[in-house]
């Protein structure tokens, strides 16, 4: 199950020395997703990326000069809390032409929010020396605003400014188009499941520990190897809110006329509460009789999984029986 980041992690220090703590999966460049694109989980973004960085005259538009970087940029949020956060790591190397590793190269990061979310500010320029890696997070966090019993998606946009002053001509960078400002990805932020808090919508978590319910874990085997969806990198399923439809998947799935034997219930997969369930899918599906306590525990570990990933309607989710 996916684990929300603690507050520590990412403990606001404007152009700190020492970075807080990153995940390693943000540090590691192996991942599913290429360099250059935002990696992602349910509470965390991650990007690594470089740039060649090109210094000009700004009265003949000259180029006098080049360098290159290298920043990983983190944006962390909360399953209790509207308030996002960033980590935003630069280091510069190799320059050619006029630039000279110890030129007062400076950089900013300057960000800005969707509707409905207040950006903190990363604060002004700082000396970027070559080989010398500068760490930065907003001295206050972003903060979505979100209406009560609500939803409200938004994306931050950053754009990483460079300058150099030279003497009586100043120089500025100017980034190839495709280096310049950049947007996060989408972060969904609600008011609906108790309190308040925001995700990656787009990144699937996956319902797993099934192992301590055997019989309930045996079933959901058979049953994604029929055929049925939700495992792991397959067609996901999609939680269901609405209790009366629940109870119409329930009900067509494990009737109150099917025997139960002592000691055993009804298991339905897909589960009653996704839409993939027996009634509000009209498709196929799978009964068996496990025990009663691997149905309850089971269930209560679904129920841990919306809450702690703020699943809402809809939203996708795989299943690990293993």
């Amino acid at each position: 199950m996916t684990q929300p980041p603690g507050r520590s992690v990412l403990s606001s220090t404007s152009a700190a020395d020492d970075p807080p703590p990153l995940p390693a999966w943000c540090i590691d460049p192996p991942d599913d997703q290429s360099k250059s694109a935002w990696k992602t989980r349910r509470f965390a973004a991650c990007l690594i990326n470089y740039a060649s960085v090109g210094v000009y005259d700004t009265t003949t538009r000259a180029l006098l000069g080049r360098t290159m970087i290298n920043y990983l940029h983190f944006i962390g949020m909360f399953n209790d809390s509207l308030e996002l956060t960033d980590v935003f790591a630069i280091v510069r190397f190799y320059s050619e032409g006029e630039l000279v590793p110890d030129d007062a190269l400076s950089f900013r990061l300057a960000v800005s929010c969707s509707y409905g979310c207040t950006a903190g500010d990363f604060g002004p320029p700082i000396a970027l020396p070559e080989n010398s890696t500068r760490y930065l997070t907003p001295s206050v966090p972003h903060l979505v605003n979100v209406p009560f019993d609500g939803i409200r998606t938004v994306i931050t946009t950053y754009e990483l400014q460079l300058t150099h002053p030279g003497g009586d001509t100043e120089m500025i960078n100017v980034f190839p188009p495709e280096k310049g400002p950049y947007p996060s990805p989408d972060i969904r932020c609600d008011r609906i499941l108790g309190g308040a808090g925001c995700v990656i919508p787009s990144f699937i978590p996956t319902l797993d520990g099934l192992s301590a319910y055997p019989t309930v874990s045996a079933h959901i085997k058979r049953a994604q190897a029929s055929g049925l969806p939700g495992a792991p990198g397959t067609t996901p399923l999609h939680r269901l809110a609405d209790p009366a439809k629940v109870r119409r998947n329930r009900d067509t799935a494990c009737p109150d006329s099917l025997p139960r034997p002592p000691g055993l219930t009804c298991d339905e997969y897909p589960m009653a509460r996704t839409w993939e369930g027996a009634w509000t899918s009209g498709g196929a599906y799978s009964t068996d009789m496990v025990l009663d306590m691997d149905n309850s525990g089971a269930g209560g570990k679904f129920g841990a999984l919306v809450t702690r990933d703020r699943l809402l309607d809809r939203d996708a989710f795989w299943v690990d029986p293993n």
